[in-house]
């Protein structure tokens, strides 16, 4: 059978998971959660790809990597607080007083997260392996902590673009007949018949945070109706998070031109503010 015949591909996942929750009591209920994760396989691919069963030739050293969706850190916390006016509450609690200032609610939606992980490319095939070449690795001299510490959010001095490297790695690599490309700690390619000495997704690309907050308004106008006015903000700071998209995950250093080495080239939604009105029934 196709599964005695050949290797199989595997994948785990292991976090640390916690979370601290209120019930809604005096008009607040607060919940958040923290995961700190790691998850590994040897192989992403589909059911009707099968290169990851015909080419496990080189074992976990360099088939080994962290998963396209693998976030170290993320906290997530959603509240919510009534606000202690109208009927029913502490203060403004009778009459059309009571009416214009009571049935307020406050809400927020709060994430922060890792990067996603990168990979340094040198799609040289230099190795004859079955669809492989595509994602050979480079060479380097620095270690995996080494290269986080050039790898996150930095900015071109010259255009402000934001990078996914450090400047001087950056103009490095798109400069062909820079002496810094091969040296000490940049990239280079891998030689006949070998494959790069740097895994796969090493390091984290820029992280995120974002908050998003709401107003609620709910004006009772029998037993059974009400009038609800709802006024949501996401991202209500107006950060720019930048995204790392599919194609970027993988960092080509001999293809600079067509995609920008170490350029990130698209963000997370600005602010949105919305309004909504229903008649509740």
């Amino acid at each position: 059978s196709l599964h005695d015949a050949l290797p199989i591909s595997w994948s785990n996942y292991n976090a640390l998971q916690a979370e601290v929750r209120r019930r809604f009591s005096h008009g607040f209920d607060f919940q958040a959660n923290y995961t700190w994760s790691k998850a590994f396989t040897d192989f992403e691919g589909t059911q009707a790809n099968f290169s990851g069963l015909l080419d496990l030739t080189l074992g976990d050293e360099k088939e080994k990597r962290r998963g396209v969706n693998d976030l170290t850190h993320i906290f997530k916390a959603n509240a919510g607080y009534e606000l202690p006016f109208g009927p029913g509450k502490r203060w403004l609690n009778n009459g059309a007083i009571g009416k214009v200032f009571g049935g307020m609610k406050l809400t927020g939606i709060f994430i922060a997260a890792s990067g996603r992980p990168i990979s340094i490319l040198s799609t040289r095939g230099t190795l004859n392996r079955v669809g492989r070449s595509t994602i050979n690795t480079v060479n380097t001299n620095l270690t995996i902590e080494q290269l986080q510490e050039i790898t996150g959010l930095f900015f071109d001095p010259n255009t402000g673009r934001p990078l996914m490297f450090s400047p001087e790695v950056v103009q490095a690599v798109r400069n062909d007949t820079s002496p810094l490309r091969d040296q000490n700690g940049f990239f280079s390619n891998p030689g006949p018949g070998t494959v790069g000495n740097l895994q796969l997704t090493p390091v984290s690309g820029p992280g995120l945070w974002n908050l998003d907050m709401g107003f609620i308004k709910r004006t009772n106008l029998t037993e059974t109706v009400n009038l609800e006015f709802r006024m949501e903000a996401f991202n209500i700071f107006n950060k720019t998070n930048f995204f790392i998209s599919a194609a970027e995950l993988n960092q080509n250093i001999n293809n600079p031109t067509t995609q920008r080495f170490g350029e990130i080239t698209q963000t997370y939604d600005p602010r949105i503010l919305q309004f909504a009105l229903k008649l509740n029934f």
